[in-house]
């Protein structure tokens, strides 16, 4: 074991059997000369046997390839896991914009009615005010006292309320009682 390595073992014990035998067979060779020297062979520092035995890889080599495939495979799920977890965020993300495009265009077009409503209230507002200011003008064209005005302008004044007069019987403001 001093000058042979564990992992030699098979090739060990199967060397001494054979090499039993042969000392067996001649009384001369020892144990120490019949097993071959590895430490002045080149090749055993390199982990391979004269007879080209490979030699098997360490508990430490071993557990530390174990961890670097861990830590490898460790890293690929924890990727694997964030790209997942982006994509959700990418799906939730493009829902949440979708709604709030969806969301923003229903106000959009709210907002418009209630413009089109209130630029319609304030035309018909603007209708009515006129309307009223043309009635009141009528009024006073109405009552107008025409026994102190010259001949022209009364003449003038008189064409006016028959003017007025045909207006508001056309608007229905006389009802169908009233004969001229």
């Amino acid at each position: 074991m001093i000058r042979n390595p564990k992992w030699c073992s098979k090739e060990l014990t199967k060397r001494n059997v054979f090499n039993r035998q042969k000392f067996n067979n001649s009384n001369s060779p020892t144990i120490d000369e019949s097993l071959p020297n590895l430490g002045d062979d080149p090749t055993a520092s390199e982990g391979i046997n004269s007879d080209e035995v490979v030699r098997p890889q360490g508990r430490k080599s071993c557990k530390e390839k174990k961890r670097k495939l861990n830590e490898e495979n460790g890293v690929m799920n924890a990727l694997n896991k964030l790209q997942c977890t982006l994509e959700k965020q990418v799906n939730v993300n493009l829902v949440d914009l979708d709604m709030k495009r969806e969301k923003d265009r229903k106000e959009f077009e709210l907002r418009e009615q209630v413009m089109k409503k209130e630029i319609e209230l304030k035309e018909k507002a603007q209708k009515l005010r006129e309307r009223a200011q043309r009635r009141q003008e009528q009024e006073r064209i109405m009552n107008q006292d025409l026994t102190k005005l010259s001949p022209n302008v009364r003449a003038s004044y008189e064409i006016f309320q028959g003017q007025i007069l045909k207006e508001w019987e056309s608007e229905g403001l006389f009802g169908n009682n009233m004969q001229l």
